[in-house]
């Protein structure tokens, strides 16, 4: 029934395009040079985000919050030439994409976009959340490689102050930061991050300031990255960019569990084996559970 549902609202997806046209919103390949360029923070918008707005809907791993709720908004409709804004791939192009998820952005852009466009500025211009998404949806994956160096190369020398949450354990085990100068980590809790978000905007707030801040914390990360970068700092929700990292070294062909790491979309991802790795642990400097 969900199948024959995502294709009834993909049948109307020309219907709703041409009734509410779809916002501006630049490439992949822009955003991160944009970013590179005038080392600029996002925050970056999934369906998951835009249906807690339009529908107010709890997700799995974040209770509907009214003040995270306003956040959005306000994000959404922000104006700070230093602060992009994020909206998914299928808002810029659905071409390369694999069958089923060009299917699942047709039917999420049908149902949700309509109600989600009051929320967002028409002349605006929106960049791609699809920065951190850069293999298991595309049909032809030749690119991922090199843009996987380009976002690499965002924290090339820098001193990177990981915000995730606890079982996210961002680049353990592969080479992504490999290039960054330092690598310090503040640990939120899995679920429910936005608990725990003023105690993590306060501590982060009391780190230098000409570090780069990385964020990977679901919903939450969106108004820690807005108010670090408030603060005059540079901070990236980045998302799911580990997850998709690795499923490129595997070589993956569907969205695998990732042991010892939090896997929101994989079968059996939320449950998370506990690892031993001195580096990982020497790296955290505060926890807020």
């Amino acid at each position: 029934p969900r199948k024959m549902f995502k294709h009834f609202l993909s049948f109307w997806y020309p219907i709703v395009i041409k009734l509410y046209p779809l916002p501006k919103v630049k490439s992949i390949l822009e955003t991160i040079d944009k970013i590179n360029e005038d080392q600029c923070s996002i925050c970056r918008f999934g369906d998951g985000e835009l249906l807690y707005i339009s529908e107010k809907r709890s997700l799995p791993f974040q209770k509907q919050d009214s003040r995270l709720r306003d956040y959005f908004i306000e994000i959404l409709n922000s104006d700070h030439q230093n602060i992009l804004v994020g909206l998914p791939i299928g808002y810029c192009s659905l071409d390369n994409l694999k069958k089923d998820a060009k299917l699942t952005w047709r039917a999420i852009i049908s149902w949700t976009y309509p109600k989600i466009k009051t929320y967002l500025k028409p002349n605006k211009q929106y960049y791609n959340a699809s920065m951190t998404r850069l293999y298991i949806d595309y049909e032809d994956t030749s690119h991922s490689g090199e843009w996987f160096q380009k976002v690499m190369k965002l924290w090339e020398n820098k001193n990177i102050i990981l915000i995730e949450g606890e079982k996210s354990r961002l680049g353990v085990g592969n080479d992504l930061f490999k290039k960054a100068k330092s690598v310090s980590r503040i640990l939120g809790p899995a679920h429910n991050a936005f608990d725990q978000f003023d105690n993590l905007l306060n501590f982060a707030k009391q780190q230098p300031q000409e570090a780069l801040y990385l964020i990977a914390m679901g919903p939450t990360a969106k108004p820690l990255a807005y108010e670090l970068a408030l603060s005059g700092r540079q901070a990236l929700d980045i998302g799911n960019l580990d997850v998709e990292y690795e499923w490129f070294l595997q070589g993956a062909k569907t969205k695998v569990k990732i042991e010892g790491k939090y896997t929101s979309e994989a079968i059996g991802g939320r449950e998370v084996t506990e690892i031993i790795n001195t580096d990982y642990e020497n790296q955290i400097i505060a926890k807020f559970l």
